[in-house]
């Protein structure tokens, strides 16, 4: 049973997130020349980059006297503990100490992760590294390449369980709601979803003909408009948006479509990281700007308050536990749920196994 925890829960409740799966731990640009320290799957990690420029991720955690190794500095392909000196390379091995007499127990190492630069995403796989399948990284080519003017490389920290966050992606009808006026309006409001499974992936079709636009040039004029979303297993959605004059062909423009990919920093935080398709030139910079500056102030004042506040309002509680009443327009995010909890529990099975 996927459980949904208050920031304030104990630790010993079932997790709410598989762990043989690839997540989000950080934009690549994140990661250049120092030692990024992150909180994930509510365990210490350490980003950094080898002398070649091999991102590598680790416990942040050293095993002599449990110092953050982030406090500590990167010595070529080798990082080195702030506290006593000891030296571990790129698969987490102790290869010197260089204080005292140069010992140290054989076999002295900190845990490394798989972790796989893609897409300008870092991808790291906190389960069985025996399972980690490059080729089950979600499929974010739509993604620019660097060069260009894009709105990438956005984050937000959210004190809500990342269902919450998935929940709210799944369902768009809630633009016309809590959108209305920056992104929605009420003309919107009577839409249905439909919810489909393509190669495994769950994707909802919110189609509004004869409505008012809610964003973009035709702001506030008829036409025939969509929000849809398509989430990959475990933690990625993938939206793509648009508005064409009525009766003409809905073709989606290359910039629209938005990432939103969400990784479980612990049961009751989740970091949020963001951004669109578009690439522009320098004449055009202004464009990937207005996106990031309308994305940060919706999801700031209007997301992110109300997400925070169904967490707060649940108070511990697990999801299921306090009988949500389920509209039609629930039928991506529930689909989605009982993914993750059919994830979760084949884990535990094989565990058990």
């Amino acid at each position: 049973m996927i459980m949904d925890k208050h920031p304030d829960a104990g630790r010993g409740s079932a997790r709410s997130f598989p762990l043989n799966s690839w997540y989000m731990a950080a934009w690549a640009s994140e990661v250049r020349g120092g030692l990024l320290a992150r909180r994930l799957f509510d365990r210490p990690i350490v980003l950094f980059r080898m002398g070649d420029g091999e991102a590598v991720a680790f416990d942040d955690r050293c095993p002599h006297r449990f110092a953050p190794l982030s406090l500590g500095k990167l010595k070529g392909d080798r990082i080195e503990c702030g506290y006593h000196g000891l030296q571990f390379d790129r698969t987490g091995v102790c290869v010197a100490n260089p204080g005292g007499s140069g010992h140290f127990p054989p076999g002295t190492r900190v845990r490394s992760y798989p972790l796989v630069e893609r897409h300008r995403i870092l991808w790291i796989w906190p389960g069985d590294p025996a399972l980690a399948d490059p080729d089950r990284i979600p499929n974010l080519s739509r993604i620019p390449p660097e060069g260009g003017h894009d709105n990438l490389g956005n984050y937000l920290h959210v004190r809500a369980n990342w269902l919450l966050e998935i929940d709210n992606l799944m369902d768009l009808t809630h633009v016309g709601f809590l959108h209305d006026g920056s992104l929605g309006n009420a003309s919107m409001r009577s839409a249905e979803v439909e919810v489909s499974e393509v190669e495994g992936n769950i994707r909802a079709v919110l189609w509004m003909p004869g409505t008012l636009c809610g964003f973009g040039p035709l702001q506030g004029q008829p036409c025939d408009q969509w929000n849809n979303v398509e989430w990959s297993a475990p933690s990625v959605t993938m939206m793509d948006f648009g508005a064409v004059p009525l009766g003409a062909d809905p073709i989606v423009d290359e910039g629209g479509y938005a990432f939103h990919i969400f990784t479980p920093e612990t049961e009751g935080t989740t970091h949020y990281f963001f951004g669109s398709s578009g690439s522009y030139g320098d004449d055009e910079a202004w464009k990937a700007e207005m996106v990031r500056e309308a994305q940060s102030r919706v999801f700031l004042a209007e997301d992110n308050p109300m997400v925070q506040g169904v967490a707060d309002r649940m108070e511990g509680n697990e999801f299921w536990s306090l009988k949500p009443a389920i509209l039609p327009s629930d039928a991506a995010a529930i689909r989605v749920r009982r993914r993750i909890a059919k994830m979760c529990r084949d884990e535990q099975r094989d565990h058990i196994e």
